[in-house]
């Protein structure tokens, strides 16, 4: 069974061009998403759900050929919309390319990458142009081993299997290097605070997002860390302990009941004498 979807009317189309999306293991390929391509060229998506095949434009394409990012969104090379009918017209610098249908045109550019790491909500995001390409939970350096914000590039260390020479020749799968011994690397365990030695560590579990932003990121890509982790514990603390002389009203409040008793009885005692 095949399922359709039909691209949207030609005035939905946006004007301004799709920011491509391309992989540092195959950098002169440029891949835009599926569904994005299909809409501004106004052609039809085909999906055989036993088969789980795609066809674009009435051409089957080749699942060899197609990738995703971490959210699930499929890629397609330009060379495969060639095949699927569509004309490519490549700029002089080979930094853009005009994807055209019998609707329409529209430009796809080779835009610029670009890493946020945000310490204090313990996200990373990557940018190739004004598109997000990956948005990730990351775990950043403890206190006292602190990830250091400011503006890096990535690089010149990057490996499928770094080894830690600090730290006992520890793992550091898929790893790219920010600043000196810290790197973003893959870990299988990311929990929702701070928890490595100063590195940034991304999933390994899922779709993966370490070993994706491994095969995305360009030596040179500008990385921006900023912000920082609230020490929430140290202010919870503060707030509910008492002051060190918090004691000293309720020892004086005590020695005046004490005294307003032994005082009551007292006169209780002499009154009954009397009588």
């Amino acid at each position: 069974m095949a399922l359709t979807i039909s691209a949207p009317r030609l005035e939905a189309i946006p004007s301004e061009g799709l920011d491509g999306v391309s992989f540092a293991d195959n950098p002169h390929m440029l891949f835009v998403p599926v569904e994005e391509i299909a809409f501004a060229l106004r052609w039809e998506i085909q999906l055989d759900q036993e088969s789980g095949q795609i066809s674009l434009n009435g051409h089957l394409l080749d699942a060899a050929h197609l990738r995703k990012l971490t959210n699930g969104a499929l890629l397609v090379p330009l060379d495969e919309l060639q095949r699927a009918g569509a004309t490519i017209t490549w700029s002089d610098d080979g930094m853009q390319a005009v994807v055209g249908s019998n609707h329409t045109k529209i430009a796809i550019p080779f835009a610029n990458k670009r890493v946020e790491v945000d310490l204090a909500n313990q996200r990373l995001r990557a940018y190739q142009g004004a598109r997000v390409v990956l948005d990730s939970t990351i775990s950043t350096g403890r206190e006292g081993k602190k990830t250091p914000a400011g503006e890096f590039r990535a690089g010149p260390v990057k490996s499928r299997m770094h080894r830690s020479r600090l730290y006992h020749n520890a793992p550091m799968p898929w790893s790219v290097q920010v600043h000196e011994n810290i790197f973003i690397h893959g870990f299988r365990k990311i929990p929702r605070r701070p928890s490595s030695h100063g590195c940034i560590r991304l999933p390994l579990t899922g779709a993966n997002p370490a070993k994706w932003f491994y095969n995305w990121i360009d030596l040179g890509t500008p990385i921006s860390i900023k912000g920082h982790w609230p020490v929430a514990s140290s202010v919870r603390v503060e707030k509910s302990a008492p002051p060190a002389h918090s004691f000293l009203p309720k020892v004086v409040i005590i020695a005046i009941v004490i005294t307003m008793a032994c005082f009551t009885i007292i006169l209780f005692v002499s009154r009954r004498r009397k009588i």
